[in-house]
């Protein structure tokens, strides 16, 4: 019941105020991006849709490029390890966003 819970919308609003923070006070000829957890992997949890909507926002917001990584702090996550294994969200947010990502974690081959 606070302004910072519950909704979507009010979920991403700190780390909003937080990137138009930083963002005001970084030069704004310097690209500045953000790192994120695309999912947790928790059934009911935070999911890649969750993340593309998010970085509509940041982008909107000045957000020049996302950094992809995935995971929590949940004990019931499930974590699908494997080489490249976050390679698919970072594209995922890509292709619906055109912003320049990238992702972290196992990445054995440039392919």
């Amino acid at each position: 019941d606070d302004a910072y819970g519950g909704a979507f919308e009010h979920r991403v609003r700190f780390p909003l105020e937080v990137f138009a923070a930083v963002r005001d006070a970084w030069p704004e000829d310097k690209p500045m991006g953000v790192r994120i957890s695309a999912t947790d992997w928790v059934d009911g949890g935070w999911t890649i849709e969750d993340s593309i909507a998010f970085v509509r926002h940041l982008q909107a917001a000045g957000c020049d490029w996302i950094d992809t990584s995935s995971g929590g702090i949940s004990p019931a996550q499930k974590i699908p390890l494997g080489p490249g294994y976050q390679v698919p969200l970072a594209r995922a947010i890509r292709r619906a966003t055109s912003i320049p990502t990238m992702a972290v974690g196992l990445i054995t081959d440039a392919k």
